[in-house]
């Protein structure tokens, strides 16, 4: 195994529904031997409506040629002429979960993994890409602890078409929960006796994720959504998309005398998101051996920073919450390039970009 990264000027790679990030970060050495990153290229391509569905390449064409336009081989940007690049899978089209493997004297293999794995997927094994990591060894008392990761075939093989046909190679694909707790829970950290959980809240689409006991535990998608609160805005208030957008950003969750019912319209939204981020939490307290009580809630995603909305869920749920910082394991925090109020917005881009700037293939990550 290589003992440095191969794959000299590799970057990460985020393909959501409504826009396209690139994050390319420099590994770097001070003169006391210690580790950081500088920011070599930030790059966002919007995509109109309907290119991307839920994660699904609904004209692929088109998003090639916005790959082309990030990669600057078309139109002005400067060119990235590295192939080289880590890219996320959409979390509402991958599984997610920390299962126990009794493996007695034996050897896990990947034979073991799948029989396992199979009474959890909510795909059919033929027809899905598994990964998987060891998180504790088995005992003589106790079986080990795998993180399993899986996503169907035609989902994994559509992005690395589209990848290459773009002259890209994927050196890994990776689910969006990985590169999102990569960037958002603190390296030098050790969170003894308590579980975090990372809300992610996109245009399209959200989850939430549980990290305890030093791993990731399982991930769950939500039903909220900033696209879904824009919708509720034009259907009750008779607006325009433009206008029922504007409208959702300057307000937040604050009343709004010039239309009093708006308030109340996106209350009814995030009071759904509240009930949806309760039951995960009760969900893993009652199916998860040792698990820890979640103390902090880091939130990431474009809605991430709506106004009053950080204070409501701690308010509502009485657990602390607020935008994470998605810089913070660069451990570079005089680096000119980084805009702390970006961070959540390209936490997963950030999280991919990590890992593309160490050596990928030592990172044993699902």
């Amino acid at each position: 195994m290589f003992l440095t990264n191969p794959f000299s000027g590799a970057f990460g790679l985020d393909i959501g529904d409504l826009s396209i990030k690139l994050v390319c970060l420099r590994r770097r050495t001070n003169m006391r031997g210690q580790c950081f990153f500088n920011v070599e290229q930030i790059r966002t391509v919007y995509l109109p409506p309907g290119l991307i569905v839920n994660g699904e390449l609904e004209q692929p064409e088109i998003v090639r040629k916005k790959l082309l336009y990030l990669l600057g081989k078309e139109g002005s940007l400067k060119p990235i002429n590295i192939p080289w690049t880590v890219v996320g899978l959409p979390e509402s089209k991958t599984f997610l979960k920390l299962i126990e493997v009794e493996v007695g004297d034996n050897e896990l293999t990947s034979v073991d993994i799948n029989y396992h794995a199979k009474k959890h997927l909510p795909y059919e094994l033929e027809e899905t890409y598994i990964d998987w990591q060891i998180v504790n060894n088995a005992t003589a008392t106790s079986p080990a602890q795998v993180l399993i990761g899986a996503a169907p075939k035609i989902i994994a093989d559509s992005y690395v078409y589209l990848l290459e046909s773009v002259g890209l190679s994927p050196i890994a694909l990776e689910i969006e929960a990985v590169s999102l707790t990569r960037a958002l829970i603190t390296v030098r950290k050790d969170y003894v006796g308590e579980a975090r959980a990372l809300l992610d809240l996109g245009a399209t689409r959200s989850s939430v994720i549980i990290f305890d006991n030093n791993s990731i535990q399982f991930s769950m998608t939500l039903r909220f959504s900033g696209e879904l609160i824009t919708t509720a805005l034009m259907q009750d208030l008779h607006l325009t998309h433009a206008e029922a957008e504007a409208l959702k950003i300057k307000n937040g969750l604050a009343y709004d005398s010039n239309r009093p019912k708006y308030l109340k319209i996106v209350t009814d939204e995030v009071n759904e998101l509240l009930q949806e981020i309760h039951g995960a939490f009760s969900f893993y307290s009652e199916h998860f051996k040792n698990a820890n009580p979640v103390t902090h809630i880091t939130m990431c995603g474009g809605m991430s920073n709506w106004i009053k909305l950080d204070s409501l869920i701690a308010q509502k749920l009485k657990i602390t919450a607020r935008p994470g910082n998605a810089w913070k394991n660069l451990f570079h925090p005089t680096n000119k390039e980084i805009d702390h109020k970006k961070g959540p917005v390209l936490a997963s881009a950030i999280g991919l970009a990590l890992r593309a700037a160490q050596n990928p293939l030592q990172s044993r990550n699902v």
